[in-house]
């Protein structure tokens, strides 16, 4: 196991020059600030016109004016009168000027002014060194509490000329020293000056000097509202917002300062990674920033799965001021002001039949009534570099070409086979060095040159062109401006954004523009509105590119030496079919990546506005009506067109082309022979919310009783319709299109054509026009209740009924209510917990629910699922095909989750976290069940199984070190998930082995689990061979049963959390965040090519393999160093002798997938008050961040689980993914007016 630093996705031409300049630039910032930091400067302006006043009533007018206090030795001060006459001076002018003629010395420490008089001489010095006393003193909090922990610095006020007093850095005649009060709230100090004065500092309260005197007695901090103190954490359901210590509920908030400096990715999930215990987040992403989900995987889990099918919801229910949405990535991370995650029972049951997988609730910034208007700009540009192609594990060109010479056989892989067009598209690709021995083995050269020509191309590598060519640095740019403000009876917050993605891709384009508007209006004591408008337009385009990686043949040249583009035609055909096939056609088949790029485009325009508004009326005395709607609607237009000159149209054309009867005749096109192809897809999604609810909310006797009832009835439609046309011959200028025969293309096909497209005849697909539409609909009452008394016992209650169009319609379906119960014990506050005085508070938390997950919209209905088959094609009008059967008595997933938690704050909050146990029981997993096959349909989406989950949630943060302008602060989050399917009804049976290996669901294990073979080695064939269950060792075919494979584990993991620490020194800050997944399994990428024709590549630019194939095994004795099977150049016969599946799925290629890695290190810093004041700013800030700078993984094989397919197939084992976004740079800046 090794730490390394991820280096791997830095733009090649950046270079290691650009990356030191960069540095040095950085550099030279922290320094420039630095020397910023070390002036003092304050932006009070002050104004004195004084003649020979005393210099005690200056200091008081500077006192009145400034805000500031000054601690002095008063004898000093008398028979001391100033003259001075200033104006719209700062405090460090006016002090510079009070004090220019006078033998003093000032120190600005925090809030107060120290004077000393000035240096003395060396007699005067050696009598202060020797006038040294012993201090002792007590140090209590406000009700008289001892305080442990307190800081003791001293400033020495004569005689010494330590500068480390701005930090209260301790200093005693230039030797560091120290002394923190003990557990009595005691301290003592020795030899301390006489003229010293003492700084006492604790977390949360006014740092206060304090004279030196043998007995300092009693000192009684007073506590700094502004700084660290209890708290009280609002909880935002979307329904309702209630202080945390009235709920039983288990929720989490991330560090909002965290979230908005991570500037990588403007998902606002993304940038929740490893805030929040429970929520695990899947970071393989794509250049845009949008998080890859594949149905094998979910990409955002809170508390491990509670559905297994692809017919339901994996991610968690989004909620967005209230209202639930769909598409979270559209949110302006900057215009959030709070995120709550609903993780339990009572917190999220509210949701009803949708929050079973937890729910994120999500309020955007709104204005200050009475507040003067606050602009602020925030903007920052991420430098993410290319994707990093060696990773991918692949043979350079030397070992290819000595493998491809190695298992070349042209015996059972003969040139009449390989030359021969694949029956349905005209294709035969040789690769280049497949010509070249095939021409060898033809007698067409001889070996030498054979020889010379394969040399000549085991000489050339790719990877420069391919990175150089068809991928850029990729880059991530923001800017936001906001303005709020209001006034008594109005307040609105506003904000506009642009944001540019530059994908890896060149010539792509992605444009983003939103506006938000929330405005609040208080039309009378009574009648609350507020109205949230957010509109967003997003423009992308792209070329026609392909997307060549390492795995495509390493010597494949895209350019020639001369520069010119490369001819590759050999990826689709030899020469001399491609020329009969031009002959006959007269339409040119030739075919260059390079030059393919401008054939054809992809345009895309999205437009999404979403609208808000609610009101809230006082009806009586804490009896409230609270109305919401909010209406989404989204609408995207993608345009791709592919001109005539394009490869696939000019493909397309020849297989509806008729060769001419005679010679000298046209060929009978069947296709417009002018013109592109054109496709065009319309989607339009919208939904709509309305929710009406009155909430009662009072509080009696001094707050002894507090409750709080809401009881409401909310429906929701979600509708989603998608149009899709394509025509031909298609001119952009004219905007015209050919006329086609689709009854005879489409039914009955082209009988003859020059090239084949499909079996027998060439048939057209039918594209002409598609449209599909899909319909959700909900209608919900729900109650929910909460009572606390004493302020230290709370009970929370709720219930809801989801009727919904997505169900059966039987009762039993309809009619199943979710509901929630929960109690808090705030056991801190009782009397006997008061002797406890490092203990702040502390409470018991406990509930129990059911929430739920519906089906997606289409896959099940109450009635029979009919679809349309509307075309020009078939007589007799419009016909239906059923596509999904009913199934009344469907319903939705119910998950009934018990809850435990405890939450602490000790040392003065020093340190406060929060612990939680759960299990979650899953009931009617939603999947495919077994039908009479007399119904015409083998199984129907139904209820098919049970699962269950158990795990531990904490969370945990801690002030560590504050002392002056120096803080260290920690944030702990982790979280243990385990879970179990403990019923399913399987739509196949499991027979053998291999039926269990490719099922990531089985009864009695975990979801997504891992199977594997027992491996046992080779045979002196090179033939892999199993373990049975029996101990039996063997190769043969199909004999393996279920029991004979390994359960090897899970791909999700166990144990998962973040660890963040923020160091803060005066105007600069450091945080470091951490993310961490442990206890989890993933496949390896092994060799996928163990039989048949060989290494070549066709359209699809692969051909390239596993770098160990070269260490495959090659003759008897090598099955002693190696696991890797034997080449075989007959497919059949290799698939008649063995299976290659015993060693690519064995449990020697089952990795441990646990990792650690160094999310992202920010360094941020705020400019002086002085200089704002001088910019006339309010706030003025700088960060530079690095993301995922450094990998701790388990493997030793160089795999970082982030990029990596970690299931495979059956056959291929784990698949690695490009690295992407490693070692990205952001700059950004923060200016608040």
């Amino acid at each position: 196991m090794k730490i390394n630093a991820i280096t791997t996705a830095m733009p090649r031409n950046w270079g290691s020059s650009k990356i030191l300049l960069m540095m040095k630039l950085i550099t030279f910032m922290v320094f420039i600030t630095l020397m910023q930091a070390s002036a003092a400067g304050y932006g009070q302006r002050i104004n004195l016109s004084e003649k020979n006043a005393p210099l005690k009533e200056v200091l008081q007018s500077i006192k009145k004016q400034s805000g500031y206090l000054f601690f002095y030795n008063a004898d000093d001060l008398k028979a001391r009168n100033l003259s001075i006459n200033i104006r719209n001076a700062t405090l460090e002018e006016t002090l510079s000027a009070c004090f220019k003629d006078l033998p003093f010395t000032y120190k600005i420490i925090q809030n107060t002014v120290v004077l000393t008089k000035r240096e003395q001489t060396l007699i005067d010095r050696l009598s202060t060194y020797f006038s040294t006393i012993d201090v002792k003193g007590r140090i209590v909090d406000e009700m008289g509490r001892s305080l442990v922990g307190a800081t003791i610095s001293i400033v020495i006020s004569e005689g010494d000329n330590d500068k480390k007093t701005g930090d209260y850095s301790l200093t005693l005649k230039g030797r560091n020293a120290a002394a923190i009060s003990d557990k009595n709230g005691e301290f003592s100090l020795k030899n301390v000056d006489e003229k010293a004065v003492l700084l006492i500092s604790f977390l949360g309260y006014k740092t206060q000097p304090v004279k030196v005197a043998k007995e300092i007695g009693v000192i009684k901090m007073i506590p700094d509202e502004g700084n660290l103190q209890e708290v009280t954490v609002t909880m935002n359901t979307g329904y309702q917002s209630i202080a945390r210590e009235r709920s039983a509920g288990a929720i989490a908030k991330p560090d909002m300062d965290i979230l908005k400096n991570r500037s990588g990715s403007m998902s606002v999930i993304q940038r929740l990674d490893g805030l929040i215990p429970g929520l695990v987040i899947n970071n393989s992403t794509s250049p845009t920033g949008n998080i890859i989900n594949t149905k094998r995987s979910s990409s955002i889990l809170i508390r491990g799965l509670s559905t297994i099918s692809d017919f339901t919801n994996r991610d968690p229910l989004f909620v967005v001021n209230g209202v639930p949405v769909t598409d979270i990535n559209t949110l302006n991370p900057n215009d959030v002001e709070d995120i709550t995650v609903l993780k339990d029972a009572t917190s999220a049951s509210i949701w009803g039949s949708r929050a079973a997988n937890g729910v994120i609730v999500i309020t955007t910034k709104k204005g200050t009534n009475n507040g003067e208007l606050k602009v602020n700009y925030d903007g920052f540009i991420n430098f993410q570099g290319k994707p990093d192609l060696g990773y991918l594990n692949t043979m350079n060109s030397k070992n290819f070409i000595q493998s491809a010479k190695e298992i070349f056989d042209p015996v059972l892989n003969p040139w009449t086979t390989v030359i021969k067009p694949v029956v349905g598209n005209g294709t035969a690709p040789v690769s280049p060095h497949e010509l070249i021995l095939y021409n060898q083995s033809r007698g067409l050269i001889t070996s030498a040159q054979a020889d010379e020509q394969l040399n000549a191309l085991a000489a050339q590598s790719n990877l420069s062109q391919i990175n150089d060519l068809w991928y850029r640095n990729s880059a991530l740019m923001n800017h936001t401006l906001s303005l709020s403000g209001g006034g008594s009876k109005y307040s609105f917050y506003g904000s506009g954004a642009y944001t540019k993605t530059q994908s890896n891709t060149p010539g792509a384009k992605n444009d983003d523009y939103s506006l938000n508007l929330r405005q609040d209006f208080k039309f009378n004591d009574r009648i609350k509105m507020y109205l949230i408008t957010d509109l967003r337009n997003n423009l992308s385009s792209s070329k026609n590119t392909v997307s060549p990686d390492a795995r495509f043949l390493p010597y494949a040249m895209f350019q020639n030496p001369d520069g010119s583009n490369a001819d590759m035609s050999w990826l689709y055909r030899i020469d001399d079919l491609r020329t009969s096939y031009e002959n006959k056609s007269l339409i040119s088949l030739k075919y260059n990546p390079m030059d393919e790029i401008n054939t054809g485009s992809t345009k895309s325009n999205l437009f999404r506005g979403r609208i808000t508004t609610g009101i809230t009326a006082s009806l009586l005395s804490g009896l409230r009506y609270e109305g919401i709607f909010g209406i989404s609607r989204a609408q995207s237009k993608t345009v791709s067109f592919l001109e005539q000159n394009n490869y696939n149209v000019r493909s397309e054309l020849t297989s509806f082309t008729v060769a001419a009867a005679t010679a000298g005749a046209r060929p009978t096109y069947y296709l417009p022979e002018s013109g592109g192809r054109n496709s065009l897809t319309n989607i339009v999604n919208q939904d709509w919310t309305l929710r009406n609810q009155l909430v009662y909310d009072h509080a009696w006797k001094e707050k002894i009783h507090q409750i709080t009832f809401l009881l409401g009835q909310e429906v929701q439609k979600q509708t989603s319709n998608q149009i899709r046309t394509t025509v031909r011959g298609y001119n952009n200028q004219l905007l015209s299109y050919g006329l086609i025969d689709y009854a005879t293309l489409n039914l009955k096909g082209l009988s003859n054509p020059v090239m084949p497209s499909g079996l027998g005849n060439s048939l057209l697909s039918n594209d002409l026009y598609s449209e599909s539409e899909s319909d959700a609909r909900f209608n919900s009452y729900y109650a929910n209740g909460g009572y606390t008394y004493a302020g230290k016992y709370t009970i929370n209650a709720g219930a809801r009924i989801d009727k919904s169009n997505l169900f059966g319609k039987d009762k039993s379906a309809q009619n199943k209510p979710v509901w929630s119960t929960g109690l808090a014990w705030q056991i801190g506050k009782e009397n006997f917990m008061s002797d406890l005085s490092w203990l702040n508070a502390l409470v018991i938390r406990s509930s129990y629910g059911i929430t739920g997950n519906t089906p997606n919209p289409g896959t099940a209905a109450s009635k029979d699922i009919l679809s349309s088959v509307t075309n020009p094609f078939y007589p007799g009008g419009v016909g239906l095909n059923l596509s999904t059967p009913a199934n009344r008595t469907l319903t939705w997933e119910t998950t009934k989750n018990l809850n435990l938690g405890v939450d602490f704050s000790l040392l003065n909050y020093r340190l406060k976290g929060t612990i939680d146990f759960y299990k979650k029981k899953t009931e009617n997993l939603i999947g495919f069940m077994d039908l009479n096959p007399f119904t015409g349909f083998p199984s129907i989406t139904g209820n098919a199984g049970d699962m269950n989950n158990i795990g531990i949630d904490l969370n945990i943060s801690s002030v560590n070190l504050v002392q002056g302008d120096f803080k260290w602060n920690t944030l702990l989050t982790l979280s243990f998930n385990k879970n179990k399917i403990t019923r399913l009804n399987l739509s196949s049976p499991i027979v053998l082995g291999s039926d269990k290996i490719n099922k990531p669901y089985l009864e009695g294990y975990s979801a997504f689990s891992v199977f594997a073979y027992e491996y046992a080695g080779l045979d002196n064939a090179g033939n892999p061979q199993i373990k049975l269950n029996d101990g039996t060792i063997t190769k043969a075919l199909n004999i393996a049963k279920p029991d004979d494979v390994k359960y090897m584990g899970s791909f999700q993991p166990k144990w998962s959390g973040g660890l963040s620490n923020t160091i803060g020194y005066k105007a600069f800050s450091l945080t470091i965040n951490t993310v961490f997944n442990l206890g989890y399994v993933m496949r390896r990428d092994v060799n996928s090519l163990y039989a048949g024709r060989g290494l070549y590549s066709d359209s699809g630019f692969g051909g390239n393999v596993n770098s160990e194939f070269i260490n495959r095994w090659k003759k008897p004795g090598d099955e002693a160093s190696t696991n890797i099977p034997g080449y075989i150049s007959s497919g059949s016969a290799s698939l008649a002798a063995r299976d290659v599946s015993y060693y690519t799925m064995a449990d020697v290629n089952v990795l441990d997938a646990a990792y650690l890695k160094l999310r992202d290190l920010t360094l941020a810093y705020s400019l002086p008050k002085h200089l704002m004041t001088k910019l006339k700013v309010d706030g003025i800030s700088f960060r530079a961040q690095l993301s995922n700078v450094m990998l701790w993984k388990a493997n030793k094989y160089g795999i970082d689980p982030e990029f990596h397919n970690a299931l495979g197939g059956s056959v291929a084992g784990g698949l690695r993914t490009a690295p992407f976004n490693q070692h990205s740079i952001t700059l950004g800046a923060h200016i608040s007016f």
